[in-house]
């Protein structure tokens, strides 16, 4: 089975290498289909989206890459997108006017510092450790119940086709040790969230970016039984940030979903979305 990734960057915005170097990696490991799905432009200053002025080169380029390699591989214009009410949204008429091919929806932002600076739950960890003591007074439930509160709102009202690192929040639990990844409250928003994602037919991404750094995948092995039992669509994505980590622990993660009773990934094909069995390993 040839792999394809539908979540991915490039040097529009935080990631290394050119879109056209990602189409030829691509190629190069026999892949069936790649999204390129930059982080969309938000209405504040960041160091790691897209700044609005690119994003109409940025479009035409995949459109123009998409017609080259027509005959080599099934390229996707895309945008991973944050959810920030009343600021940014798959839904917000510059997204849709993107006419993309599919929508990652995210949810970064959470809150805002003393500042006015928001507050990214996946910032470095000094960064983590500040917006939280300034955002939520330190107390890692409400900023985790908010996580999840923001991800059903994105849900249901500004639908994306997949939801990016859906369990993004325990990030620097490694780290910090900030909560207990079992304890009731959290698997009731874990499966909240689940229940709204199967309702609105959005498909769930394994995240593996950072599998070989720490171990994560997002969402982590532990919620795969309940994905499988709610019948909710899943693909594996790695987040690549550069053209060498496009299918970073596929083969780890294929096995993982196997063995945990999954016979079928989604995957575009002909542009629309249809399951496609999953190889033995």
């Amino acid at each position: 089975m040839g792999w394809t990734n539908y979540h991915g960057h490039c040097d529009y915005c935080d990631g290394q290498g050119t879109i056209e170097d990602c189409i030829k990696k691509a190629i190069e490991l026999k892949m069936d289909g790649i999204g390129i799905s930059s982080h969309a432009p938000v209405p504040f200053p960041t160091d790691w989206t897209m700044p609005a002025y690119k994003l109409d080169n940025y479009l035409k380029e995949i459109e123009e890459l998409k017609a080259k390699y027509a005959d080599q591989i099934d390229v996707y214009k895309a945008l991973e997108v944050d959810y920030i009410p009343g600021l940014a949204s798959p839904k917000h008429e510059k997204i849709v006017a993107a006419n993309l091919d599919y929508c990652v929806g995210s949810v970064h932002y959470i809150g805002q510092m003393n500042d006015g600076t928001h507050w990214a739950v996946d910032a470095p960890a000094d960064e983590f450790n500040k917006g939280l003591n300034e955002t939520f007074n330190g107390d890692i439930k409400r900023a985790a119940c908010r996580y999840y509160e923001l991800q059903r709102e994105m849900l249901e009202q500004a639908t994306p086709d997949i939801i990016g690192h859906m369990d993004k929040i325990k990030m620097h639990n490694l780290t910090f040790g900030l909560f207990d990844e079992n304890e009731q409250w959290y698997l009731d928003e874990v499966n909240k969230t689940l229940a709204v994602i199967k309702a609105k037919g959005v498909i769930v991404e394994v995240n593996t970016k950072a599998y070989y750094r720490d171990g994560h995948l997002f969402p982590g092995p532990e919620h795969f039984a309940k994905i499988k039992e709610l019948n909710i669509p899943i693909t594996i994505n790695s987040d690549a940030h550069h053209p060498d980590k496009l299918v970073n622990a596929f083969e780890e993660v294929e096995e993982m979903l196997l063995k945990a009773g999954f016979t079928h990934f989604v995957e575009l094909v002909e542009g629309k979305w249809q399951e496609v069995a999953i190889a033995e390993a």
